[in-house]
C-alpha cells in the first residue's frame, strides 16, 4: 500500500502527467523534455529523480546525455499506466504536447539542447569538456 500511496503522490502534479504521457511513448533526453515542459532545467531534473525514485521511469546515460522512458516493469505491474493513458487521451495539454513533442524530436539533439541554459547561466556550448555536474545540461 506504502509504495502505491507513493506512485500516487508523484503523479499527482501536471508536470510529471505530462513527462508521464511523453516518455510512455518516447525515450527522450532530459533536454528534450525540458523545451517539452518549458520549465527549468532544475525543475524538470527534480521532477524526473522524484519518478525515477518512484520506479516510473528508467534512465540511461550516454556520455553526458540522460535519457529516460516510463520503465517497461513498472507498466506490467501497474495497471495505473493504461488507465492514466486513457484517462488523459482527449486532455488538449497532452495534445499541444504531442504536437511540440513532434517538431522536438525532428530537430537534431544538439539544437535542441542549445535551447537548455545550462548551470550559471551558461550555454550548451560553453559546457563543452566541462563538468556540469549531476544534472547536467542533458
Amino acid at each position: 500500500m506504502k509504495e502505491t500511496l507513493n506512485t500516487l503522490k508523484v503523479l499527482a502534479e501536471e508536470s510529471r502527467l505530462r513527462i508521464f504521457m511523453a516518455l510512455n511513448e518516447h525515450e527522450l533526453c532530459v533536454c528534450q523534455i525540458v523545451v517539452l515542459l518549458g520549465l527549468a532545467a532544475s525543475t524538470t531534473s527534480k521532477h524526473l529523480a522524484l519518478m525515477y525514485q518512484a520506479g516510473i521511469i528508467d534512465q540511461r546515460k550516454v556520455g553526458r546525455w540522460a535519457y529516460y522512458q516510463v520503465s517497461k516493469t513498472w507498466k506490467q505491474q501497474h495497471r495505473l499506466s493504461e488507465w492514466l493513458v486513457d484517462e488523459l487521451a482527449d486532455s488538449a495539454k497532452i495534445a499541444a504536447d504531442r504536437d511540440r513533442l513532434e517538431k522536438i524530436l525532428a530537430m537534431p539533439l544538439d539544437e535542441v539542447c542549445s535551447f537548455v541554459a545550462c548551470p550559471e547561466n551558461t550555454t550548451v556550448d560553453s559546457c563543452q569538456g566541462r563538468d556540469c555536474g549531476e544534472n547536467d545540461c542533458c
